[in-house]
């Protein structure tokens, strides 16, 4: 059962929407919302190797970040609080400088889920995407994490992508546990290099799904393209909301599977995209 949500701030449009996922998650799971802002000291304060006068204009550099980054600090705290009054949800804040990971994984320790924006960062005005960070963040914390695409799609259906690994299992059994599977119907998807291989990977899964009241619909496509194209068509075709994977498949597969995979759906996801190692 869902408890503890953290949710990353951030100005970007899919900060945007991930607070708007955790608004909705909050208010249906009737669980507490925490948000989180915070500086990255370690980025802002990296050593430059330069030319004679280059330590004079780091350091001013230096504080022109620092200055931006608190700035969006004081932004997202208007902004956040009162988007928590609007959703009728009690206002939570935390911040950090310092380390992201170090403090996030912190915070997510008394946390059941995290919530974020695919690009999500804490470096004042700078943008850039980050699925490096959110793979290690998924890696170092004890919880699952939900990274959100630029849109908000709404509460839709689930799609598992299910190769059968260890990951998939775990994530796909903490998904239950949590019961954020409630009240929607699931697609369990499996891809094979052919349609048998395909149908005979998700047999274990379907049972449990199944013998736990989930509503369930198999969809084992054959196919060499991409895992992560094949997801995205998928996602879009049926009208996802929530996209459920682990975070690495099989060995001797990982980069072939859910390495590459995982990676390409953490930059760009086509829905909010649940993941856990």
């Amino acid at each position: 059962m869902l408890k503890r949500i953290l949710v990353l701030l951030g100005e970007t449009s899919a900060s945007a929407a991930a607070r708007q996922y955790a608004f909705r998650l909050a208010r249906a799971e009737h669980a507490e919302l925490a948000g989180i802002a915070g500086i990255d000291l370690a980025f802002i304060e990296a050593p430059m190797i330069g030319r004679i006068g280059a330590t004079a204009y780091r350091m001013q550099m230096e504080e022109t970040l620092k200055a931006q980054a608190k700035d969006t600090c004081a932004r997202l705290r208007d902004v956040y609080e009162k988007e928590c009054k609007a959703n009728d949800l009690p206002f939570e804040w935390l911040d950090f400088h310092g380390d992201p990971l170090g403090a996030l994984q912190i915070a997510a320790e008394s946390s059941d889920l995290l919530v974020t924006g695919h690009d999500t960062a804490f470096r004042g005005s700078i943008r850039e995407r980050l699925p490096d960070m959110l793979a290690k963040l998924s890696w170092m914390t004890p919880r699952p994490l939900i990274a959100c695409g630029d849109e908000d799609r709404g509460d839709g259906d689930i799609m598992i992508a299910y190769d059968g690994s260890l990951p998939a299992m775990r994530a796909v059994q903490l998904f239950m546990l949590l019961g954020l599977w409630s009240q929607h119907r699931v697609h369990l998807v499996t891809i094979g290099a052919d349609k048998a291989a395909a149908e005979r990977i998700p047999v274990g899964a379907e049972r449990y799904l199944r013998g736990r009241g989930c509503s369930v619909e198999l969809v084992s496509i054959a196919t060499r393209a991409h895992p992560a194209e094949v997801l995205r068509i998928e996602a879009a075709d049926r009208k996802v909301g929530t996209l459920v994977m682990g975070v690495h498949g099989h060995r001797g597969l990982r980069e072939r599977l859910f390495g590459s995979t995982s990676t390409q759906l953490l930059e760009e996801p086509p829905c909010a995209l649940f993941v856990y190692h």
